[in-house]
């Protein structure tokens, strides 16, 4: 175990939305974001920090939703994570943006533990690309939130899970709402709550001593932009494609 982490800045650009939170200890200060433009990062973190009367050598630890999410937010986001890190000598912890979804739909409003933790499994249904479709199954055991199995490429025409629950399914970013009104309806209240959860999910994992490399840590991209190789290898992170 590690100790407390003091001042936390947690970092999403991996939807439409740009994100950003901070805490102090288990204490959230605050909640940014702006639709779509992740080049207004560094304003929304400054704008974050100078509320809470706080500058960035406040900080203590970063962490940053890896995704899967656009290449052009993604590498924004990451980049932007790595360099502050980098800069201000801290820690630096890469989330599963779709943990973070699962763990907002599951714990809204929360950054501390619940007393009443959930146990079950959330189908996370994101778009990928103009037609095929990501699917997530997240486990959340006691508020831990992690994948419980790879991420699944569903391509066009690709049976959708023929069974969900009422309380076990979202669609994020998804226009045609293919899990029905209430998955897509959770899916915006989990956007609501994105920043918050990713916080909450590095606060837990920092006081686990989680740390990551920035050198190696890399994005889940929907996909690749055209003229980007395959080939590149270690350099890019894999198309999920």
């Amino acid at each position: 175990m590690s100790k407390e982490p003091g001042a936390l800045l947690a970092i999403d650009t991996s939807t439409r939305r740009t994100s950003v939170a901070l805490s102090y200890g288990a204490s959230l200060r605050g909640v940014r974001s702006v639709d779509r433009d992740a080049g207004e990062l560094l304003d929304l973190v400054t704008a974050l920090l100078s509320a809470a009367g706080l500058g960035p050598r406040s900080l203590d630890g970063i962490v940053v939703g890896t995704g899967p999410g656009s290449f052009t937010g993604l590498r924004i986001g990451l980049a932007t994570a790595k360099t502050l890190a980098y800069i201000l000598d801290i820690p630096l912890l890469g989330v599963p943006t779709v943990e973070a979804l699962a763990h907002a739909a599951t714990r809204p409003g929360q950054l501390a533990e619940s007393d009443a933790p959930s146990e079950g499994t959330m189908l996370v249904l994101l778009a990928a690309g103009a037609r095929d479709h990501y699917l997530a199954r997240v486990y959340d055991p006691g508020g831990a939130a992690r994948l419980a199995c790879p991420v699944e490429l569903l391509a066009p025409g690709s049976p959708l899970p023929a069974q969900v629950g009422g309380n076990d399914a979202m669609t994020v970013e998804i226009a045609s709402a293919p899990l029905g009104p209430e998955a897509a309806a959770r899916g915006r209240d989990a956007l609501d709550g994105l920043a918050e959860a990713l916080l909450a999910l590095g606060h837990q994992r920092f006081l686990a001593g989680d740390r990551v490399d920035a050198a190696t840590l890399v994005p889940e991209y929907v996909a690749l932009p055209r003229g980007i190789a395959v080939a590149a290898g270690g350099s890019w992170s894999p198309d999920l494609r």
